[in-house]
Order: structure tokens, then C-alpha cells, then sequence
């Protein structure tokens, strides 16, 4: 899991019909710096991540990521004990923050 923030929407006329109905936001990770602790290097602003978007994020809101397995859960609900989820996506939305705090360590 990652904490971003969501940068753009994405969207798509064409695409593989288990998303189809599926919001899809842009997020660019956090860094370290970018929250306030170490180290002190910035996240690079180019790099963003596609994500699926189940909670109704919105273009500056933080949230939390969930990449692989745990996202295609995410996305397809409660499932079956022992089904696979059928959805061919990588990341996506679990939580939109609502505030944090970082703890400087050493």
C-alpha cells in the first residue's frame, strides 16, 4: 500500500469489459519528504499511477492504494471463499484520507 494524492482522472471508450463502469483516477505517490519526514528527497512529480476508484475520490484528495491481489479484492467486493477476483487491475483506492501525522524519527 502507498499514500498519494490524486492528480487527474482517467477515462477510456475502449476497454476490457471487466472494468467497464470502473472510475479511473491518477495518483502520484508520496514521498518520505514529501510528508515531512526523511529522507529529505521529493517524490518526482511525473511519476503517477492509474488506479481503480470505488469510493468516489476526487482530484486533491489523499488516499490510500492498495496494489495487486488486494486490490482486485477491493474492487470486486466480498467474495467467495477460494474465487479469484475477476478484475485485471494492479491499484486501487481503499481509503480516502482524512488527516495524518508523521512522528520524525532518527
Amino acid at each position: 500500500m502507498f499514500l498519494g494524492k490524486v492528480i487527474g482522472t482517467v477515462w477510456s471508450t475502449v476497454k476490457w469489459k471487466e472494468v467497464a463502469g470502473l472510475k479511473l483516477l491518477l495518483v502520484r505517490p508520496y514521498s518520505l519528504a514529501d510528508l515531512g519526514g526523511s529522507p529529505r528527497e521529493r517524490a518526482p512529480t511525473h511519476d503517477a499511477v492509474v488506479c481503480a476508484d470505488t469510493l468516489d475520490a476526487g482530484v486533491g484528495d489523499d488516499v490510500v492504494i492498495a496494489f495487486g491481489h488486494a486490490a482486485r479484492v477491493a474492487v470486486s467486493g466480498h467474495l467467495p471463499e477460494g474465487e479469484k477476483p475477476p478484475f485485471p487491475i494492479d491499484a486501487a483506492v481503499v481509503a480516502i484520507v482524512d488527516g495524518m501525522e508523521i512522528v520524525p524519527g532518527d
